[in-house]
């Protein structure tokens, strides 16, 4: 079902400031996902509960699973800091959060509730930072410039909402993609540009990578369940990955949660490093970004694309596809890669054009 999809950033009229202050994030959220700004509407979410500097979102019932976030802007939680909110998805929410089907759960995360964060800014003051949030009725994406990496540019990014399914009328589709520590602006723990370590091992033991979560397996019993994400780059055998005599294996690559990185650098995406443009075509390549399991894939991120190359485009450069991309928009989003190289960052390519499917 094709769905409308809009684009916002820190530059349009109107637009909310992102800081390092409680409520900022709600507010930005408020004004995307519900209220809209200027000349921008909302993405079609309604707002379920609503306190002080903190939300339940939620997106709509009739396109989508009709599932919850609950955010904590308020940094009244035990060691958090206005330069961070908690996140924390419900199947059904009773308030704030409260409710059923809490993704994760306080014993899969153990910050907040049971929550993933979202780094906002690198000080808690009033510094304005840019940002940029791509959205339908069913799922966002949000890419904030916190200030810790500049020079090489890396936004930390979040993701929330529906996947695509493999699996017909999958009730249980929902993803939230975030950080796993707070108070630390270190690029090792950013889960969302994150990949496996070793990628066709992680795939077929049914391994899980930190900060993903989703409320429930296709077969729909239990609850919250951690998952992984691939790229095509990541098809490789099951073996350790190899780029320039370097393997995966060397923590040079890899971060806190032995992962490497999505669209950057060694190893990129799986060592399979190609040139840009291609040679043959001049073509720019690029990869769905798979969900996996219990050593099963389960979909992939709706209207989310990794490149097969080292950072091909420069943060916001756009493009329309060919091929079987035809007809297609895209925003390039650079990312901080998540590994312990220091800033290390990578990309990802979102569709902004109305076609998610």
């Amino acid at each position: 079902m094709t769905t409308t999809v809009n684009v916002y950033q820190s530059t349009d009229a109107s637009a909310p400031i992102l800081t390092g202050t409680a409520g900022s994030l709600v507010a930005l959220l408020d004004s995307c996902l519900v209220n809209g700004y200027g000349a921008k509407v909302g993405a079609g979410w309604t707002i379920a509960y609503t306190g002080t500097n903190q939300r339940v979102y939620k997106m709509s019932p009739t396109l989508g699973t009709g599932n919850s976030l609950f955010v904590d802007d308020s940094a009244t939680v035990s060691g958090s800091t206005p330069e961070e909110a908690y996140l924390t998805g419900f199947e059904a929410p009773t308030g704030l959060g409260t409710g059923t089907g809490q993704f994760p759960t306080s014993a899969q995360c153990a910050l907040g509730i049971g929550a993933v964060t979202c780094r906002k800014s690198m000080t808690s003051d009033t510094t304005p930072r840019p940002w940029t949030l791509v959205a339908d009725p069913t799922c966002f994406y949000l890419f904030t410039v916190s200030g810790d990496y500049l020079n090489p540019f890396g936004p930390m990014a979040i993701a929330f909402g529906d996947i695509f399914s493999f699996k017909a009328s999958d009730a249980y589709r929902t993803i939230l993609i975030g950080r796993n520590v707070q108070n630390n602006g270190n690029n090792a723990f950013e889960n969302f540009g994150g990949l496996p370590q070793y990628p066709g091992v992680w795939l077929l033991s049914g391994s899980t990578m930190a900060g993903h979560y989703m409320d429930r397996s296709w077969t729909g019993v239990g609850g919250s369940v951690p998952v992984s994400k691939f790229t095509l780059n990541f098809t490789n055998n099951g073996g350790g990955v190899v780029n320039s005599g370097v393997g995966a294996g060397s923590s040079m690559y890899l971060n806190g949660n032995n992962q490497s990185s999505i669209g950057g650098g060694i190893p990129n995406m799986g060592g399979l490093q190609m040139n840009y443009p291609n040679g043959p075509d001049g073509g720019l390549y690029l990869s769905p970004i798979w969900i996996a399991h219990n050593g099963s894939i389960r979909g992939y991120l709706k209207g989310l694309w990794a490149p097969l190359h080292n950072t091909p485009l420069n943060h916001h450069d756009t493009f329309t596809g060919t091929g079987n991309l035809a007809g297609k928009s895209f925003l390039a989003q650079n990312i901080l890669g998540g590994t312990n190289n220091t800033g290390w960052a990578g990309q990802v390519m979102v569709e902004s054009s109305s076609t998610w499917s």
